[in-house]
């Protein structure tokens, strides 16, 4: 019978999360941390986090070579890693017409290319050490398979770009193809899809509004209504969950 106290208990769990500056970062760090796990954090902004389980490298995570480093330290001192949370990534916002080629390269470089290289370094250190199982989630987007509606942005409003449309859909796609890759590993893999997330700092008012108007659950999301699906997705409750992308965004998309 299912120990409903076991579910959410992540105590020796090994956690490793890009983008972990930021302000999901941030609150997934602390989740985990909370729940009993050690977490490792990775983002070229600083971290304030201090907590005695939580260890930071300040490094750019789009350097295979950097990867490399990581994953093989954390793999050298605890001989595994069961949770890889691929969270880091980046947009541009300015007009089409405007877009530069160098532009393109770093959000693909980011959003894309760092999630196929540094689950690389994983998987090739998880066959080193002989693990046993793991869970690799990434970070999609709702704009991962919708086109943003530009009458909710006024000018100056930070807006979706196609290319961050496009490399959200290619996480997608990465995780359904890793899932398939890495199920004879024990390795699952899912990707959840956020709707907006309201920033206190980079969104006007305005802007929070009319979004909230287009989503039927009359809000924009929180980072707490993202963390119950990280948890879920995991934990060893989900065991025959791969592949699966998980939209949270107040229904917005049904419309």
């Amino acid at each position: 019978m299912m120990n409903i106290n076991k579910i959410f208990n992540f105590k020796d769990k090994i956690v490793l999360i890009t983008g972990s500056s930021g302000q999901l970062g941030t609150a997934l760090s602390n989740l985990y941390l909370e729940l009993g796990a050690k977490v490792y954090g990775i983002d070229i902004k600083e971290n304030k986090l201090k907590h005695k389980n939580f260890f930071f490298f300040k490094k750019n995570i789009n350097q295979e070579t950097v990867q490399k480093k990581i994953i093989k330290k954390i793999f050298k001192i605890e001989k595994k890693i069961d949770i890889l949370i691929n969270n880091a990534s980046i947009s541009i916002y300015n007009n089409l017409e405007k877009r530069k080629s160098r532009e393109l390269d770093k959000i693909y470089e980011i959003n894309l290319k760092t999630i196929i290289n540094l689950t690389k370094q994983f998987f090739i250190f998880y066959k080193k050490y002989n693990s046993k199982s793991a869970n690799i989630i990434n970070l999609g987007s709702i704009y991962g398979f919708l086109s943003p509606d530009f009458k909710i942005y006024s000018k100056g409003e930070r807006f979706s770009s196609e290319i961050y449309g496009a490399t959200k859909a290619g996480v997608i796609q990465l995780t359904k193809y890793f899932a398939v890759y890495f199920s004879k590993y024990n390795i699952r893999v899912n990707c959840i899809s956020p709707g907006g997330i309201r920033n206190r700092k980079k969104q006007s008012i305005k802007f929070k509004n009319t979004y909230s108007k287009r989503v039927p659950m009359r809000r924009m999301a929180e980072e707490k209504d993202l963390l119950t699906s990280f948890l879920y997705l995991s934990s060893d409750y989900s065991n025959y969950v791969t592949g699966q992308n998980i939209v949270i965004d107040g229904g917005l998309s049904l419309k």
